[in-house]
């Protein structure tokens, strides 16, 4: 998938001058010029962020979620982002890392811990104040230490709190979801399995198909099968995720490229432009011409 990539580095630029290479941090509201962005886009990199007051709302691998005070947001190395509005008054604390950062971070052998696929399901929950705290404390202690830029070994000393910040955060994963799901049906945890690889294989390939079949066959599940897992278990069907990733792409196609209408209908595997322009208005309100201008 095609998209804006927002660099690490480019964030620190506008961040913190001092940041150390691949790890930047916050402890106020920072308004980043690509959160502003009216198309989709990618980090090269893992974020951690709160809300501390004020909401917003944002798409998350085309998810839509809803971020208000205790919610914590993880964003994984190449999340499609997309955001859609913000309160005058949204404060956010977060850290932002590459995954290069914490290759020398020590492997737990607690599979516990290992709460990727919880993150990929839900990347925004809400947590309680008790759990926001203690989250707190740590980012807090973080940032105070970061901050020491005299200190000889603040790399090794950062690394350090962020594996304890990891373990935390995993932590809160696993009360909500991986504990559950030890007692889940062999049913339920295939179904899971489903939706994850289904999306996955949307992302990969929704720009060259947009036939349901084709998915369920690269699965090698039924069509009718498939549709009523993603039904059940995201209440949208699987059809119409696959329309949403192709609407995302066709933003950011009109936002970040001359390509003509033409071209990108083309290029997104349409059988013609006027087809291509109905399907974008029917789901947008507007014209792929009218969007580029907006």
């Amino acid at each position: 998938m095609s998209l804006t990539k927002i660099e690490l580095d480019e964030i620190s630029e506008i961040l913190d001058p001092h940041a150390i290479k691949n790890f930047m941090v916050s402890d106020q509201s920072v308004n980043l010029p690509p959160m502003t962005s009216d198309y989709p886009f990618t980090i090269n990199g893992v974020v951690f962020a709160n809300c501390i007051k004020g909401k917003a709302r944002i798409k998350l691998n085309f998810h839509e979620y809803l971020i208000e005070e205790n919610v914590v947001i993880t964003i994984l190395p190449y999340f499609v982002v997309e955001y859609l509005w913000q309160s005058d008054d949204l404060v956010m604390e977060f850290l932002i890392f590459s995954t290069d950062f914490i290759t020398e971070i020590p492997k737990s052998g607690d599979k516990r811990i290992d709460i990727s696929k919880s993150i990929i399901q839900s990347p925004c929950i809400s947590i309680t104040q008790e759990e926001m705290c203690a989250y707190m404390e740590l980012h807090s202690f973080i940032v105070k230490q970061h901050k020491r830029t005299e200190h000889p070994f603040r790399t090794e000393l950062v690394k350090s709190l962020l594996y304890a910040m990891l373990t935390e955060i995993g932590a809160i994963y696993y009360r909500r979801y991986v504990k559950d799901e030890s007692d889940a049906t062999t049913a339920t945890s295939r179904q899971v399995d489903v939706v994850s690889q289904f999306f996955r294989l949307v992302l990969e390939n929704h720009r060259g198909n947009h036939d349901l079949q084709f998915y369920a066959d690269k699965m090698c599940l039924s069509s009718k099968y498939l549709s009523t897992v993603i039904k059940d278990k995201t209440g949208k069907t699987a059809f119409a995720w696959i329309n949403e990733s192709l609407v995302a792409s066709i933003k950011n196609l009109l936002k970040t490229t001359t390509m003509t209408v033409l071209q990108i209908s083309e290029e997104l595997n349409f059988p013609n432009a006027s087809f291509f322009g109905r399907f974008f208005k029917k789901h947008t309100g507007i014209t792929p011409l009218a969007y580029r201008n907006s």
